[in-house]
């Protein structure tokens, strides 16, 4: 018999929105599929209201982290359609790399199931302005922290694995003499595919890049993380093409390490140049710059010295940066005090004489 909608809101809330934004036990289940995923709108009225009002608080400290915003902000109550088939899609990528999946749904079920996600992101509407990301961003922000503890018991006649589950007690029982041992190895959502899932990692990237795409600021908040690798999309252009949107992606980044940062928009920002992507490159530029300039004047306030870049990546990251902080120093030459714009000259001459900073030049002169 086919699950009600009503249902499929409930469990998805208690199970996995709730715990991803509280902390706690994830328990996704059947997976919901595309159809469901974007229907399940009308029923934010049935959700438990004490989890719910517990949920809204938390949101609230995670958007407070980048901008002052009241707990009784309409944009932090209940999930809006999107929010409901985000969630639905993020319950899936989880569920595709479940061991027991093709023993349930046979074949390419997991495969399929990442595939209905890219098609049900298709789907999904790009956050109308700045305070619908920051909205997405207090539901999905820990979504790639999320985590599968596997536990393997080792006694006197073997050893059994058990993965995402608790060994029961009974194997645990009288563990000096029957040598009881127990290893618990935890895997990130990113690594599931090869702790025991049955789909390919190239796919498992793919169907998470999507669905990461349609909550920019998680997206660029995130921009660190090793897979899967982070590329400009037209989401998180779009969210940085504005004021609003540069400020709080630019807050988001302070709060990683700063070489890693250059690492992950340098690589991203390099694929533009390859493509002569100049509209794009320019917004990328736009952000880049207004980091670089204003990591130039602390070091100039405090007389620090610029840590070296690790990699290529890194380097692009810098000169585009200096390319577009000297634009901005320029336009802006009255804000700093002229010591001060000195020494910030001073700094970014050398980047904006490096090849990578005289192709992005040369890419946004036409």
């Amino acid at each position: 018999m086919a699950e009600k909608p009503v249902a499929i809101a409930d469990r998805l809330f208690r199970d996995l929105l709730a715990p991803l934004v509280l902390g706690g036990e994830l328990r996704p289940g059947r997976p919901i599929g595309g159809k469901n995923a974007l229907a399940l709108a009308p029923f934010s009225d049935v959700l438990d209201k004490e989890l719910l009002s517990q949920v809204n608080l938390a949101r609230v400290r995670v958007a407070r982290r980048l901008l002052p915003i009241d707990a009784t902000s309409t944009r932090l109550q209940a999930p809006t359609a999107a929010d409901w088939a985000l969630g639905a899609m993020l319950h899936d990528i989880v569920q595709c790399a479940h061991p027991e999946l093709t023993g349930v749904f046979r074949g390419r079920a997991p495969a399929r199931l990442l595939q209905i996600v890219a098609l049900t992101a298709e789907r999904v509407a790009n956050p109308f302005d700045v305070g619908e990301a920051v909205a997405r961003h207090t539901w999905f922000s820990r979504a790639l922290e999320i985590t599968r503890t596997d536990s393997t018991v080792s006694f006197w006649v073997g050893k059994r694995q058990f993965l995402g589950q608790e060994p029961p007690a009974r194997l645990l029982a009288w563990p000096e003499l029957r040598r009881v041992h127990v290893d618990k190895t935890p895997h990130t959502l990113a690594e599931l595919p090869a702790a025991g899932g049955h789909v390919l990692q190239s796919d498992f990237e793919a169907g998470v890049t999507a669905w990461i795409r349609k909550s920019p600021l998680t997206d660029l908040a995130t921009c660190a993380r090793h897979s899967p690798p982070f590329a400009w999309s037209a989401e998180s252009l779009a969210f940085v093409s504005t004021r609003a949107g540069r400020t709080l992606a630019l807050r988001a980044l302070a709060d990683l390490a700063s070489l890693d940062v250059d690492g992950a928009l340098g690589r991203a920002t390099k694929a533009l140049i390859a493509s002569c992507a100049s509209s794009a490159l320019a917004v990328a530029t736009a952000l880049l710059g207004e980091r670089s300039l204003a990591a130039a004047v602390e070091r100039a306030e405090k007389a620090t010295t610029e840590a070296e870049p690790t990699g290529d990546d890194a380097t692009v990251a810098r000169a585009v940066g200096a390319f577009g902080a000297t634009q901005l120093l320029a336009v802006n030459e009255g804000a700093l005090k002229p010591d001060v714009a000195r020494a910030v000259r001073w700094q970014l001459e050398p980047w904006t004489q490096t090849p990578a900073a005289q192709t992005a030049k040369a890419l946004l002169a036409h």
